[in-house]
């Protein structure tokens, strides 16, 4: 992301306004500088920029085999690989603006200029993490409204992946979060076998966090490691092992409890008494941005997110076409001078494999489920005991060298 300051009508502006004009140009660019050195999209999302009005991403199936057994003398077969699901990338246009008064400018209030700049640099960017955590809640299969008429438009978002709901190529896609993602439907294969190569990045484990019967952190640390095993073992659009094996990053919203459990399951070898299968396999970010979206509320989803797989894919994505511009030009209703801002950007998606979603709780039961998921589209994890305990030592035996060394000390 980047931001460009057109200021070839300002320098038309008389001369107290080119006063004002290079150290407030200049904070507008520390601004944004600031936001992309810590942005909470950054812990969801890639990020990258298309210089076309659109741009589409198919997926090559490969080839379902390279060789085969021959003879000595027969001649090796030829093998043949296809197209497989596609993804179109689009942006849209978000405009705005604030006005310097000319009262500001006659006075020459440097400290109001800035102060006002900064806080519409601000808003700027928090309007686009704000936009793209609902674009991200609205990746199951319901339609999200972000804005309002009040703020001059509202923007309608539904996020899909590239596969279809039933494997063939043109079928209507499948939401970016369920358990029913499918491969590429070939010659001769039927429903059945599509349904049975179905795989989920949508998941539920259920968690009482108020039980005193069971240990929630034990559940979690069980669910965060089936989460993550599922992904690792994912199939591509051809059927063959994906590759998800990068390091995984979990990202929750800034709750107390929820962040207490993820850090201890990720961060203790043992729990209650049992090896934790959670130990180390992966890293934790929180922000404070989810906990306005409906599938966060009181933080109990999460995500878990291959970033590295995500970024060579074509998985969630921040997609940029122009970056944000201000324009400044003379107002004459109101009098003063208009500092325009114009960015064309959206959120995009072909590949889901990378990002896998975890509700802790009863997804049935969850406040508000109806209105931004439909359960059935939920994998339930079952949590199992460990595998392993540790051995705990009942009495011990002293050799007669021990005993004397013990005598004589």
């Amino acid at each position: 992301m980047g931001m460009i300051i057109n200021i070839d009508q300002a320098l038309k502006q008389r001369t107290h306004y080119n006063v004002l004009r290079e150290p407030l140009n200049a904070m507008l660019q520390n601004q944004q500088e600031a936001w992309e050195k810590k942005n909470p999209i950054d812990l969801l999302f890639a990020r990258n920029t298309m210089s076309t009005f659109q741009e589409t991403y198919t997926s090559s199936i490969g080839f379902d085999h390279a060789f085969a057994e021959t003879g000595d003398y027969a001649v090796g077969p030829i093998f043949n690989t296809a197209e497989g699901f596609s993804a179109t990338y689009r942006t849209r246009t978000f405009q705005g603006g604030f006005i310097i008064t000319q009262q500001t400018l006659e006075d020459g209030q440097v400290s109001r200029v800035k102060d006002d700049a900064n806080a519409f640099m601000k808003r700027w960017h928090g309007d686009i993490v704000e936009y793209c955590m609902a674009a991200v809640g609205a990746g199951f299969g319901k339609k999200v409204t972000w804005g309002s008429d009040a703020n001059g438009g509202k923007s309608s978002l539904k996020l899909t992946s590239a596969d279809t709901i039933d494997g063939d190529l043109e079928s209507a896609k499948n939401p970016l979060f369920t358990n029913a993602h499918t491969i590429v439907k070939r010659e001769g294969m039927d429903a059945t076998q599509i349904n049975a190569a179905k795989q989920s990045n949508c998941f539920y484990v259920d968690v009482d966090f108020t039980s005193t019967t069971e240990d929630p952190v034990l559940k979690i640390a069980h669910a965060i490691n089936e989460v993550i095993t599922t992904m690792e073992n994912y199939r591509d659009d051809n059927g063959k092992r994906a590759g998800v094996i990068g390091a995984k990053n979990i990202v929750a919203a800034n709750n107390a409890h929820v962040k207490a459990a993820i850090e201890t399951a990720l961060a203790s070898d043992m729990l209650g008494g049992m090896l934790n299968s959670a130990y180390k396999r992966a890293t934790a970010d929180y922000t404070p941005y989810l906990l306005d979206v409906p599938c966060c509320a009181d933080g109990k989803g999460i995500f878990i997110i291959d970033h590295a797989y995500n970024k060579a894919n074509h998985g969630l994505e921040l997609t940029e076409r122009v970056p944000l511009t201000l324009d400044v030009e003379n107002s004459t209703f109101p009098k003063g001078v208009r500092y325009g801002g114009r960015q064309r950007f959206d959120v995009n998606c072909a590949s889901w494999r990378g990002i896998a979603f975890l509700y802790l709780g009863d997804i049935t039961a969850a406040t508000g489920a109806s209105n931004w998921c439909t359960p059935a589209n939920f994998t339930k994890i079952t949590t199992i005991p460990a595998i392993a305990k540790p051995v705990n030592v009942v009495n011990t035996v002293a050799t007669k060298e021990e005993a004397t060394e013990g005598a004589q000390s």
